[in-house]
C-alpha cells in the first residue's frame, strides 16, 4: 500500500460517487493526497507495533466505517436543517428514525 495507489483507488471510488469540493477551501487532489499519506501513516504505525495484516485491515476497516457513521449524521443533521428538512423529517418518521 502507498499514498499513491490509495489515491487512485479513491479516485477510482469518486468517479462513480463525486464528492462535492465547491465550498471548501481544499481541492480534490490534495484531499486525497492527504487522507491517502494518512491512512498509510497509520498502517505503517500499527504495523510498527507488531500488528499483522489482518489486524491492520480490522482497524482501517473500523475507521472507515465510523467515519461513514459520521457523515451519515453530518448529511442528517444537513438535511434536517435545510429547505429538504420537512421532507427528509417525514421520511424519517415513516421509517420509524424520527
Amino acid at each position: 500500500m502507498t499514498p499513491q495507489s490509495v489515491e487512485t483507488l479513491m479516485e477510482d471510488i469518486e468517479r462513480e460517487d463525486p464528492l462535492d469540493f465547491g465550498l471548501l477551501s481544499i481541492d480534490e487532489q490534495d484531499a486525497r493526497q492527504l487522507m491517502a499519506n494518512h491512512f498509510c501513516e497509520v498502517n505503517a504505525a500499527l504495523s510498527a507495533h507488531g500488528l499483522d495484516v489482518e489486524a491492520r485491515l480490522e482497524i482501517m476497516t473500523a475507521i472507515a466505517a465510523h467515519t461513514m457513521v459520521e457523515n451519515l449524521l453530518l448529511n442528517v443533521e444537513r438535511l434536517q436543517g435545510g429547505a429538504a428538512g420537512a421532507d427528509f423529517t417525514a421520511w424519517l418518521k415513516r421509517h420509524g428514525m424520527s
